[in-house]
């Protein structure tokens, strides 16, 4: 059977987009750049003392369940953990007080029961911070645990004086749903790579440190306090600057979350469509996850277009190309996801990536729709 010139273009254009698609795909890039190696970390005598600052606003069990990890880090600086409640919250008041007589470093703060024009979150954040001690400031929810004793020597390694933030990795617990695991992680592989380049973004959870020095300057959350969402999101953005971030990612650092309830997982999505048009860098940041996407499902559906067209035809070549470059794609998309999972230590399989990768643009899709169908004022502590 001989070749003609459309079935060579169609194999040619097939070929390029299964290259094109294995290329851009956020598991394949390393996530650390040279600076973030471990012989470039900050010698143990150097590193700073460090306040960690734990938000506890209704976690009153897993602040319990917590806090004892925090307080056990193998750390020779000297460090404090400040957790701040809501005033009144009895339950927490007895976590704390039962921690504080073993651990003279584990401080308390508390704001009303009611805020005004700015989320609790943020108000938490803004007194944790004032009433640190020390420079740099490691931030936490009460529903996060850190992975190991050694959490805390970690994320301090990379506080060097050019240093301005220091983005850890920060994942659910294994017993929460492998889709939110996977899009946690994907997620993840974007904002650490960039904040390791040149300039941070943003950050999918807590698991961060950043300087007091600078927060207090720069008036913390001044110019975002009309969003209820964004505590983390936005410390971030305001205060990156170019090559002044490092990452933390060995498995010492890791930070897991508890397992969120569908509705706490939604709210977080819809929370991030809110203010995203407020964050700097945005149009850099999504146009790399765009061309991922794009190519991705370029590549599926010139596959599956060149199957069909082949198969009505009784073209045998293009059938076989088409059949070849799928195979070549689901084998490209697993082994780039094997080395994230890898490097991340993450529980899910490989064989689901392709129908979680695929299902993507479903899940934006769902959000988008949400967030237009949602009440506005929802978003916002400005509802007057």
């Amino acid at each position: 059977m001989l070749i003609d010139t459309f079935t060579i273009i169609a194999i040619c254009t097939l070929v390029l987009l299964v290259i094109l698609s294995s290329v851009l795909n956020p598991f394949l890039r390393n996530v650390e750049s040279a600076a973030d190696a471990d012989e470039n970390e900050v010698a143990e005598s150097e590193m700073p003392a460090v306040s960690i600052v734990v938000l506890a606003t209704g976690t009153t069990e897993t602040l319990d369940a917590h806090l004892s990890v925090l307080l056990t880090q193998n750390y020779e600086q000297p460090y404090e953990v400040i957790v701040v409640g809501v005033k009144g919250d009895l339950s927490t008041e007895d976590v704390i007080g039962k921690y504080s007589v073993d651990h003279k470093n584990l401080y308390s703060t508390y704001i009303p029961q009611r805020s005004l024009f700015i989320s609790k979150q943020k108000l938490s954040v803004a007194l944790g911070v004032k009433a640190a001690h020390n420079e740099w400031i490691v931030l936490l929810d009460a529903k996060d645990r850190p992975a190991s004793s050694m959490w805390l020597r970690k994320m301090a390694a990379k506080m060097d004086k050019d240093t301005n933030l220091v983005l850890g990795y920060s994942n659910y617990d294994p017993e929460a749903k492998p889709y939110y695991r996977f899009d946690r992680l994907r997620n993840e592989c974007y904002l650490l790579r960039k904040a390791s380049r040149k300039t941070a973004y943003r950050t999918e959870s807590g698991n961060f440190a950043f300087r007091r020095s600078e927060f207090l300057e720069q008036d913390g959350y001044l110019g975002n306090l009309q969003y209820v969402g964004g505590e983390y999101e936005f410390l971030i953005n305001k205060f990156a600057r170019t090559y002044g971030s490092r990452i933390a990612v060995s498995p010492e650092a890791f930070v897991i979350e508890d397992v969120p309830n569908k509705k706490a997982w939604l709210n977080r999505k819809l929370y991030l469509k809110s203010i995203r048009k407020d964050l700097e860098r945005t149009s850099a940041a999504r146009s790399l996850y765009v061309a991922d996407l794009l190519f991705m499902y370029l590549n599926y559906i010139a596959i599956i277009a060149a199957a069909a067209y082949s198969g009505l035809t009784m073209n045998w070549i293009l059938l076989g190309t088409s059949a070849l470059t799928l195979i070549l794609t689901i084998t490209s998309r697993i082994l780039s996801a094997r080395k994230a999972y890898r490097k991340f230590e993450a529980d899910l399989s490989l064989w689901t990536v392709v129908f979680y990768e695929f299902s993507i643009v479903f899940h934006k899709l769902s959000v988008i729709l949400r967030y237009r169908m949602a009440d506005k004022y929802d978003f916002t502590t400005h509802k007057l």
